[in-house]
């Protein structure tokens, strides 16, 4: 028997179902790429929300980003410490790449700021560890860009996995595929960490949120494919297998050697009673194996997951309440990928992960 799954919008948590028209929250974005255009859209969708500030270098991308806000026009730095001395801010959206992560989230944390910070939270684990520290000290709200955990699919998974209907997380395996050089910056190391960092760690975290806590990664990286491109020192080709406190295993793949112009990321959780094949966030098809008779349900939705990520950190701040994506979430996706690349460099041999 099949049945169809189509909500009419993502799965709320509860802090979103209490919140639907609530206070004003003043906010600023730190960085102006494209994913901060992203969250820019989005939070114009929110009722209350106001982007009052928008900062980054070279300054002219600031003014760019900040001509696209709807109604009136915020205000534009290319100094940090400016727009959080000028600037009476609830929240701050940290739209950085690796590399420029340089103490900024707590500096916001210790002025009371409520701190949004997109993956990863940076290039190891004790930088990620500073920031989710500062945001406890603080008693700030933090959440990290894990959009995919905002998924139709994947929250309906959730809250299967959480009740119990679902049974026993035994095995998530998952592969990101992509074929794109990106910027010069992405191929470089010492700036982006690499695809696992900057693309893969998505993966990576949905297997701690389906799963729990990681225990142990062993990991290969190389790069193949890209051995005569200038600049290219990051891995091409990756795969890890994750040990899991539970008991439970993970196997996580990543290529950029794949398909041009697509961005694929798939992936399987197997659990006791339910099989969930999953060909994004938003679609799958879940097997229920635990009755008499298997039965397929097809969940298809269409959720923006970078509006609701962004709703729900908005209606944390507003309550006070906790993220469901929160900085400590954060530390755990950096510690994997970092846990990849050093087991790689020792040959596949198992690194622990504390």
């Amino acid at each position: 028997m099949i049945i169809l799954y189509t909500p009419a919008k993502i799965i709320q948590t509860e802090s979103q179902r209490r919140f639907t028209v609530a206070a004003k929250v003043k906010v600023g974005i730190l960085g102006a790429g494209y994913i901060a255009g992203v969250h820019v859209k989005a939070l114009s969708k929110i009722p209350g929300v106001t982007i009052a500030a928008v900062c980054s270098l070279p300054r002219e991308t600031a003014v760019s980003l900040a001509g696209k806000v709807a109604g009136k026009s915020p205000a534009v730095y290319d100094d940090f410490d400016a727009m959080l001395k000028a600037q009476q801010l609830d929240a701050l959206f940290v739209c950085l790449p690796p590399f420029a992560h340089k103490g900024q989230v707590e500096k916001a944390a210790r002025r009371g700021i409520n701190v949004f910070v997109e993956k990863p939270l940076g290039l190891s684990s004790k930088q990620a560890v500073s920031m989710a520290a500062a945001v406890k000290k603080a008693r700030v709200v933090g959440q990290v860009g894990y959009h995919m955990r905002f998924g139709t699919a994947v929250q309906k998974l959730l809250k299967l996995i959480t009740s119990g209907k679902a049974g026993t997380p035994t095995l998530f395996d998952a592969s990101y595929a992509c074929n794109s050089l990106h910027g010069e910056w992405w191929r470089n190391r010492t700036m982006s960490g690499g695809q696992v960092f900057e693309q893969a760690i998505h993966l990576y975290d949905l297997a701690q949120l389906l799963l729990g806590a990681p225990v142990a990664v062993s990991g290969a990286a190389r790069n193949l494919c890209h051995t005569k491109v200038p600049g290219y020192t990051i891995e091409d080709t990756s795969a890890s297998v994750i040990q899991f406190k539970s008991g439970a295993v993970a196997s996580i793949t990543s290529t950029n050697c794949a398909v041009p112009m697509e961005w694929a990321g798939r992936f399987t959780v197997v659990c006791g009673r339910l099989t969930a094949v999953f060909s994004d966030h938003n679609n799958a098809e879940f097997v229920y194996t635990g009755g008499k008779q298997v039965t397929r349900e097809v969940v298809q939705g269409a959720a923006d997951a970078y509006l609701e990520e962004d709703r729900a950190f908005i209606a944390a701040v507003r309550k006070h309440g906790r993220s469901p994506a929160s900085l400590d979430d954060g530390v755990t996706g950096v510690k994997l990928v970092e846990a990849v690349l050093k087991s790689s460099a020792r040959k596949g041999a198992a690194v622990a992960v504390r």
